[in-house]
């Protein structure tokens, strides 16, 4: 009978730090995308398509929002555009903290 219970475990992670309003918006993975990447728009001229990319120093003008669930390539995004979070629970990759801090700071996202 013991085995009749299941167990689960959950850890809470701090991504909103406050109450600045959340607009979000949904696109394409052009490549995997994990949950809290900073996003960027990748455009395909011969294709004729905009996809969503984890965001790079060279692409830091691109940068849209904030991905806020996990997505394989061609599979739906979920992104926030604006809002108030955790430096920390955002995946930067290489880019420089200062840098996506006003990369997103022009989008409303703030960055505490």
């Amino acid at each position: 009978m013991a085995n009749l219970v299941e167990k689960r475990s959950f850890t809470p992670q701090k991504f909103y730090a406050g109450e600045f309003p959340v607009v979000r918006d949904t696109g394409t993975a052009g490549a995997a995308i994990a949950q809290y990447d900073m996003i960027m728009t990748v455009t395909d001229e011969e294709a004729g398509t905009v996809t969503l990319q984890p965001a790079t120093t060279a692409g830091i003008d691109n940068v849209v929002g904030i991905a806020i669930t996990a997505a394989a390539k061609d599979e739906p995004v979920v992104y926030i555009m604006t809002g108030e979070v955790f430096a920390d629970a955002v995946n930067m990759g290489d880019i420089d903290a200062a840098a996506a801090k006003t990369a997103l700071r022009k989008l409303c996202i703030f960055l505490v």
